[in-house]
């Protein structure tokens, strides 16, 4: 059995780290819907929903950086599969959680467990992609991620009918996905890196600034669900329409990722860069500007599922590549690319919020504006490696 589980091609791998991140996405996105269910089963607070909420992604920042460690240690497949099996371990009782604080926990669990599927898998698919394929390899995973939310809001409207029969299947699948899993090989270890500490790595300018162009991307998606889904409303858009929006975004930027990934590796990252920041940043600027809900829905498609993916490629090129130039462990880069992403979203959100309530919408678009176009003046000074 060992030499048909070896004779599975770098395809196949690719293949199953994209279904690994489709599957993640779904569980990160499968418990909106059931919110308002738990809610009313267990009277729970606004406070406690919230809670719930962000319990998963509080998980995930921990989590990545368990699973960077892991990854250097014991390599990316087996992190991978340690983070499937807690997974699995924690969303089969899911469904059965008997208060808020439960269900809370074990969300911080899967979390948790879904930042070393990350990490190990960004780093495995880093390792096996061809390196003049790389951003189009990438591009093609994180489009299959982007994917996943969307099928994440229609099993929750089923868990929303029946919560055991749900998760007890989620969890089930999880279990034959990391069975799956452990019939790859592993990558070999001069393909995962050099030997460069932690320290050198955030140390290296090029590094950092892809660092913070992930922050800079999370932190606008983070901005834009805490403020435009209530834009749309106070303009008289329906759930419904409000919904669809942010849907048929999600699907732009799924269908550019991979093409935008072609483009990188093709023409290098310095103009995808740099129209992406450019272009973002006026977008965002332009958000406070709609009068109605029909161009502000167009004016947010186009902010978050255009040119906002060269963004997004651009910094994992620049970190994939600062990681290769200072001899570090691909999975220290990924680990931080996971990381960088928690931060973005974490604050984000809360900060768009309590700037808008204490002045206006205006005032956080603006600031995130002005920031995005700001970047632009580093992109240019400190130019990364493949240009």
């Amino acid at each position: 059995m060992s030499s048909v589980w070896a004779s599975r091609t770098e395809g196949q791998a690719v293949g199953l780290i994209r279904l690994l991140f489709a599957f993640e996405s779904v569980m990160y996105a499968v418990v909106t819907p059931v919110l308002a269910h738990y809610a009313h089963e267990f009277g729970a607070s606004k406070t406690a929903i919230g809670l719930l909420a962000g319990a998963y992604p509080a998980g995930m920042l921990p989590g990545s950086l368990l699973g960077g460690w892991i990854a250097t240690r014991a390599g990316v497949r087996r992190t991978t599969v340690v983070g499937l099996l807690v997974f699995s371990a924690a969303i089969l009782p899911f469904g059965f959680g008997s208060s808020i604080a439960v269900l809370s926990g074990l969300r911080f669990i899967q979390g948790l467990a879904c930042g070393c599927v990350w990490s190990g898998g960004l780093a495995w698919v880093i390792a096996i992609a061809p390196r003049e394929r790389r951003a189009e390899v990438l591009g093609s995973v994180l489009a299959s991620a982007i994917f996943g939310t969307l099928g994440g809001t229609m099993l929750g409207t089923l868990a929303d009918v029946n919560t055991k029969v749900v998760f007890v299947c989620v969890g089930v699948l999880g279990l034959g996905l990391t069975v799956w899993t452990v019939g790859f090989r592993e990558p070999p270890r001069t393909s995962l890196g050099g030997t460069a500490s932690l320290r050198a790595l955030i140390s290296n300018p090029r590094f950092m600034l892809g660092f913070w162009l992930v922050v800079l991307v999370a932190g606008t998606f983070g901005t834009a669900s805490a403020l435009l889904p209530l834009r749309l409303s106070r303009f008289g858009a329906s759930d419904v329409e409000v919904g669809v929006t942010f849907v048929v975004a999600s699907l732009a930027s799924a269908l550019l990722t991979p093409w935008v990934g072609r483009v990188v590796d093709r023409r290098g990252i310095i103009v995808p860069l740099i129209v992406g920041l450019a272009a973002s940043g006026l977008l965002i600027a332009g958000l406070p500007l709609p009068p109605s809900a029909l161009p502000l829905a167009v004016l947010t498609v186009l902010a978050l599922g255009g040119p906002l993916v060269g963004t997004e490629m651009g910094a994992m090129s620049v970190m994939t590549d600062a990681a290769e130039w200072v001899g570090a462990a691909l999975a220290f880069g990924t680990m931080l690319f996971n990381a960088a992403w928690a931060i973005g979203e974490a604050v984000g959100a809360p900060a768009a919020a309590t700037i808008s309530q204490a002045t206006s919408d205006t005032v956080p678009l603006v600031l995130l504006a002005a920031a995005t176009l700001l970047t632009i003046l580093p992109v240019l000074l400190i130019r990364p490696r493949h240009i």
